[in-house]
């Protein structure tokens, strides 16, 4: 007895559903396995780049401070009102409240980024909120504190670019045997950490400091690019920039 079995194309002209559900039924586990692969492709690129930038290594050399700086232009879009008070709010081009101090959580500081499509907060002991001009929503959260070392006191930032900030960490002083809790908190720190937070990855790099700056400093400002110091101390005002570190 000879069995005979209709041809591949016989069957696909008289069961045509019947081929292309065979033809589904073969190609979902393919297409499945292949986004697991594109999707794990894509963590461990985002992992990778994620390292890269944390490890990216940048300095904060010295630059000789500009004589006259570009005059800082104020946003007309956004006002922070009744600063330090609890009625502090921020205020649009209307008039209008678009934020308001909890109770307790007073809004401190805005800044408005130099392309104002953002805008940084600084909330009470609550920390800093990168905040969308155009929905008013929280875009990211900057660190508030550094992961080492532990005495390190929290980050203070301030907008560097478009795409950037750039925070101040202090190290107390060591130096506090027999003074009061006034003294010691009028004492300058033993030292300065920078750091430099990139909103659209939501990543911060540790900045290395040029032995030829004067340290303890604070971050006064920053011109189109030149960060702004003041020394603890000397009350010295002097200009640096952050550079990459030549490869070695």
């Amino acid at each position: 007895m000879h069995l005979h079995f209709p041809s591949p194309l016989r069957l696909a002209l008289r069961y045509p559903s019947l081929i292309y559900a065979v033809l589904i039924a073969c190609t979902l586990p393919s297409l499945a396995v292949a986004a697991a692969v594109e999707e794990s492709t894509d963590v461990a690129l985002s992992s990778e780049a994620r390292s890269k930038q944390l490890a990216a290594p940048y300095t904060l050399q010295p630059e000789k401070l500009r004589e006259t700086s570009r005059p800082v232009q104020k946003s007309k879009l956004f006002r922070l009102l009744a600063i330090g008070s609890a009625q502090a709010r921020i205020v649009n081009i209307e008039g209008e409240v678009v934020r308001s101090s909890a109770p307790r959580a007073s809004i401190q500081t805005l800044e408005i980024s130099p392309d104002e499509r953002w805008f940084l907060v600084k909330v009470g002991n609550s920390g800093y909120s990168i905040v969308s001009a155009r929905s008013l929503m929280d875009m990211a959260k900057p660190p508030m504190h550094p992961e080492a070392p532990e005495d390190a006191n929290n980050i203070s930032w301030k907008i560097f670019d478009n795409n950037h900030l750039i925070g101040q960490a202090d190290l107390p002083s060591l130096d506090t045997e027999g003074l009061t809790a006034a003294e010691v908190e009028s004492l300058p720190p033993r030292d300065t950490l920078i750091y430099l937070y990139t909103i659209s990855s939501n990543t911060m790099t540790p900045i290395q400091v040029d032995d030829t700056l004067s340290r303890p400093f604070h971050i006064t400002g920053v011109t189109d690019g030149q960060v702004e110091l003041l020394h603890y101390v000397t009350s010295e005002i002097f200009g640096a920039r952050i550079v990459p570190v030549p490869a070695q």
